[in-house]
Formats: structure tokens, sequence, C-alpha cells
């Protein structure tokens, strides 16, 4: 697989990853991930980690609301940038840049979440990880829970989704097919509404797809929410893992939903121990 690193979106903060990496590599020393105790940071240290236990890297985590107090660390931040901190620190923070062009040829500018780039940042420190590769489907979740899909197309989400499913990582499939859904994804709908189009969904035509598509859009036309993009990806473009029944929009509403059950500590770790240990929520 191409580096993640390599395409244009990472531009902005290739050299900074690329350095810190190349650092960490010949040092060998333990590093220290730390993040706010929210689902952002557990989605962002969750593939360092898988790549530095299979890497054999020592590292130590912590989720907490205070700043790193050794080096060399990794950082999940809400600062505006992604920078070396320090000489053996690197912030990692979501930024905008540049993602599809438009039919004119202007780019459109969408958010690079810190999940992505900390995957991107994974990938150089062990590209054969297979708990990261596992994870790969991942890349689209800090896009997901950003709140750009809400108020505009992500042309970054659309970027990074499609080159997934080129590169045969996922698959793109209508919320009819998945076996195992979140219902809290759907809040105009009766859980009736989705069984009832699941059980006709097999049987029908392509006429009639469109009409029970058509069903479970027409109740939230007139709505500002869902966004029309959510709404999209919700219904005609769920993304699949090799070997998932949950999609991933499902499986982070699950994840979401550990906040209001446990500790923030509490749930950040339970989310970051289960990609690391299974690829899944």
């Amino acid at each position: 697989m191409e580096p993640l690193i390599q395409h244009d979106i990472f531009n902005p903060v290739r050299d900074s990853i690329q350095f810190f990496v190349n650092d960490t590599i010949n040092r060998r020393r333990s590093i220290l991930l730390v993040s706010k105790p929210n689902l952002e940071g557990a989605l962002s240290i969750a593939p360092i980690e898988a790549a530095l236990l299979d890497a054999g890297i020592p590292y130590k985590r912590r989720f907490t609301h205070s700043g790193p107090n050794y080096a060399p660390f990794i950082q999940i931040s809400d600062d505006s940038d992604t920078a070396i901190k320090d000489p053996s620190g690197l912030s990692l923070s979501t930024i905008i840049v540049d993602g599809l062009r438009g039919r004119l040829g202007d780019f459109r500018k969408g958010p690079l979440s810190s999940v992505a780039q900390a995957h991107a940042l994974a990938m150089l420190l062990n590209p054969l990880s297979l708990r990261l590769r596992r994870m790969r489907p991942w890349i689209l979740s800090g896009n997901w829970i950003n709140g750009a899909l809400d108020t505009t197309y992500d042309p970054v989400y659309s970027y990074l989704r499609d080159h997934l499913s080129a590169e045969g990582s996922i698959r793109i499939i209508p919320v009819t097919e998945v076996e195992n859904l979140d219902f809290n994804n759907f809040s105009w709908l009766e859980r009736s509404d989705i069984g009832e189009a699941i059980r006709a969904w097999n049987n029908s035509d392509l006429q009639k797809r469109e009409r029970i598509m058509g069903s479970l859009v027409r109740p939230v036309l007139n709505s500002s929410l869902p966004s029309t993009s959510r709404l999209e990806e919700l219904l005609w473009h769920c993304v699949l893992g090799s070997g998932w029944k949950s999609d991933l929009a499902s499986q982070i509403s699950i994840a979401q939903s550990n906040w209001s059950n446990f500790t923030p500590i509490e749930s950040a770790s339970i989310v970051a121990d289960s990609l690391v240990s299974t690829g899944q929520i």
C-alpha cells in the first residue's frame, strides 16, 4: 500500500511527521502518547499504539488534560497546527487542507483530522504492522466526527474514502446491506422502517430499490439535520472493513456512547483498547 503521507493532502504536515518518525526510529526511546480523554484523542492514539506494539518500541499512553511531562512525546492537541514541539515532541492537530478539485479546477478545502495524521505517522513507524492494517478503515473516523459533514461537503473525507475503497481496504454499501446497525444514527426513522427496507431489499429490482431508499430519506427531506452530505453517507455510502458486520458510522456511535456510561478516561481507554486489540468497536 502506498504510504498515506505521500498523498498531497498531507503536504502541510509531511515534513514535521517524517522528521519526528526518523528521529524516533533512530533513538528507539520510550515514547509518551498523550491526549485529552475524548473520542478524537482515543481514535488518534490507537493507530500509533498499534504500530508501536508491533514494532516493539516502548511507549506509555496517557489520557489527561495535562500536557506531556517528558520527551519524546506525541500529543493529540487542539492547537491550530501540527508541529514539532521542543526537539523531541510532536503535536498533531486537525488542520484545513486542500481536498478534491472542483469542476473548475479549484481546490475544495476540508479538515485533515488528527486521526488521519496519526494513521499516516503510524504507517511510517511500522508499515508492516498487522494491527494497523486491521484498523485502516478508521482513517475516516476523524472526519466523520468532525462538524464539516454537518455543514457542507467534506472533500477530504471523500478523497480518503475513495482511496481506501480503490485499494480494497473498505467496501461501500447501502444501509440496507449492513448486517448490524446502530439505530441511533437514524433518529428520523422508526426501527421498523429500516427493518422493513432491509427485508424487501434482496428481492427487489433497481426501480424498487430506488423507492425503498426514497422512503428512508423522505421524512427528513425538509430538515436541516442531518445534512445532505451526512445523509448520503449514512444511507448510500456505509463503510465496511474486512470481516465487519457493523459499519463505521455505527461503530463510532457505539464508541461515543461510552462517554455516557463511564468516566472520560475510562471511555477513551475502552475505545483505544478495543481498536488496538480487534480493529473494531
